[in-house]
């Protein structure tokens, strides 16, 4: 019993602790801060919890019990049969912004795009709520989501539910990972690349169709073309939608934009003449 106290015990001051230090590195005072070993798991427990609170507001007898401003939540938050949709912030892979208004009134704000990059102050300026994945532009790996809800528009009694909700998941190896790697001398917590419009005019025509200043560069590209590429970090493909998307990554601490557009370029040049080269090799080798 003892032995199992204690590792509780540890496990709660290890989620304390990485709550304080990414609500320092990442200006998240106003938010508290709760975790999940991914996303479809934060959509279930939001569901879950806001559709509860729908229900206790119904209910007469239950208002009895608790003050109405312990029973106010978010009610722009649309529920559809108990399920919230999550509503991404970069509207994935035409590198869209959407404004954070329209995300709150459809669904809970997916900002797993734009967390830890250089609209990272935008986001946490305007969010009342939103779930991240730490992967893609933090660099904290795959094994944590983060669910932060601004303090001031939520009651304690939802901040409250969703700590037991958080305290019931099995979270203690993602959480000493991902302190870890903060810990580690040559991770910085933020993406600072913009890329603006690209443009390329060899050994292909190819311009750029993403709203400037997102992290990664995003193109229309016929789906024959697409056939000779592969995917890899840097490189996204959608064949259905026939996209390309080309990311960056440089590492900051966030105070610091670095426009990488004419490096872009240059990679892309690169590449395509590479496949153009492998392209004509293939063909004479069946020939």
């Amino acid at each position: 019993m003892a032995s199992s106290s204690s590792s509780s015990e540890r496990a709660s001051k290890a989620r304390d602790r990485l709550r304080l230090t990414l609500s320092r590195l990442y200006k998240l005072e106003q938010f508290d801060l709760f975790f999940t070993p991914s996303l479809h798991v934060a959509r279930i427990l939001l569901s879950q919890l806001f559709f509860r609170q729908e229900q206790a507001r119904n209910q007469t007898r239950y208002a009895s019990h608790y003050p109405v401003t312990e029973l106010n939540v978010l009610p722009a938050i649309p529920l559809m049969s108990g399920n919230i949709t999550l509503i991404p912030h970069i509207e994935m892979p035409r590198g869209v912004i959407r404004a954070l208004s329209d995300c709150q009134k459809q669904g809970v704000t997916d900002a797993s795009e734009s967390f830890a990059s250089m609209l990272h102050e935008s986001l946490i300026n305007e969010a009342q709520l939103f779930v991240t994945r730490f992967d893609r532009h933090a660099e904290l790996g795959n094994d944590l989501v983060l669910v932060a809800l601004r303090t001031q528009d939520f009651s304690t009694l939802v901040r409250s539910e969703l700590r037991l909700f958080e305290q019931g998941l099995t979270l203690e190896s993602a959480i000493q990972h991902t302190l870890k790697r903060m810990d580690d001398d040559d991770w910085r917590p933020y993406n600072a690349a913009v890329v603006d419009n690209v443009s390329i005019s060899s050994p292909i025509i190819l311009n750029s169709s993403h709203q400037p200043g997102l992290p990664f560069a995003s193109f229309y590209l016929p789906a024959s073309l697409l056939a000779t590429l592969k995917s890899s970090d840097e490189m996204m493909l959608w064949p259905k939608l026939e996209r390309l998307q080309f990311n960056a990554n440089v590492r900051g601490g966030g105070k610091k934009s670095v426009n990488v557009t004419h490096q872009v370029s240059k990679r892309l040049q690169n590449l395509f003449a590479a496949s153009n080269k492998s392209e004509k090799g293939a063909t004479l080798n069946r020939c």
